[in-house]
């Protein structure tokens, strides 16, 4: 079973939290449950705790990915589970010459402000043959504080190991190579590799519809928001990106102009806050009891 979780609302949706709750749920109901993160981003400023735990891992990783790797007893496999990795960093106001306009447009655009990007492309998954090729946005890095380009060469140097390659790029070539399907039909492969476990998790990024075409193809989809989860079956959620999605890229449109098409879902359930402790637990046993 693969069920897929995505947030309806770009950020603070709670699709981390939920991913959590509903595998603890699974578990406790004798399950063995899986992870995948596809694409992932962080800001090494706001989530300073992801440099952290790059370093302690030996790669780029996300917060996302690395908790919910923690609570699943999957850190050893963390460049699968999160094959796709952005870092970004913010730039300096001085680097700009104090240029306030420019500085709120490179603020408010993630893209232009990459500075290391991780794409883990394995040769042989059976033999756990991989490369970790890091794109580094010299452009973006040009712009960040001098205080910042040390923490961030410190990063480097504690993730670079044998099977680690460095190219510099612009920030312009590292939103070409997310904007084309290639990469994520590569990525879309690492799922095979993840049967393992069951169900597989798939956690989505920001509020696109699905982070990889291959994603689409789960049982469940749940949308999440803050204190309400709404349940979709998997065929009916990826019929409707289909029709709405440019050449049925997913991550081209938002869930919510999905949720919109679909109109009532199979199940909704009102999530409550985690310090309601035992209504909170049973809320999710619920959840697992339904895709079960």
């Amino acid at each position: 079973m693969r069920v897929l979780v995505l947030g309806l609302i770009p950020y603070d949706a709670g699709k981390t939290e939920f991913v959590i709750g509903l595998a603890e749920a699974l578990e406790d109901i004798g399950f063995n449950p899986g992870y995948f993160k596809p694409v992932a981003g962080h800001d090494g400023w706001y989530q300073y705790d992801t440099i952290l735990y790059s370093m302690e891992a030996k790669v780029l990783i996300g917060h996302d990915a690395y908790v919910v790797s923690e609570k699943l007893g999957l850190l050893d496999k963390l460049n699968l589970v999160s094959p796709l990795d952005i870092l970004t960093l913010p730039v300096d106001l001085a680097k700009l010459g104090l240029n306030v306009h420019a500085y709120n447009e490179y603020m408010s655009y993630i893209g232009r402000r990459a500075v290391l990007m991780r794409f883990t492309r394995f040769i042989d998954m059976k033999r756990g043959d991989y490369r970790d090729i890091y794109f580094i946005g010299s452009d973006a890095l040009a712009k960040i504080s001098d205080e910042l380009k040390e923490v961030l060469e410190a990063l480097m140097k504690e993730i670079k190991h044998e099977r680690s390659l460095f190219v510099e790029v612009t920030t312009k070539h590292i939103e070409k190579i997310l904007g084309g399907p290639e990469i994520y039909r590569v990525i879309d492969s690492y799922i095979n590799y993840l049967g393992d476990r069951d169900p597989l998790i798939i956690e989505g990024y920001n509020d696109v519809a699905a982070p990889t075409m291959g994603s689409l193809y789960s049982d469940y989809v749940f949308v999440v928001s803050p204190g309400k989860a709404l349940v979709y079956s998997g065929e009916r959620y990826r019929t409707a990106v289909n029709l709405l999605s440019y050449r049925g890229n997913p991550w081209t449109i938002t869930s919510s102009s999905v949720v919109e098409v679909l109109g009532n879902p199979l199940a909704s359930f009102d999530i409550p806050l985690k310090i309601a402790g035992e209504k909170y637990s049973k809320t999710f046993h619920r959840i697992a009891e339904f895709i079960s």
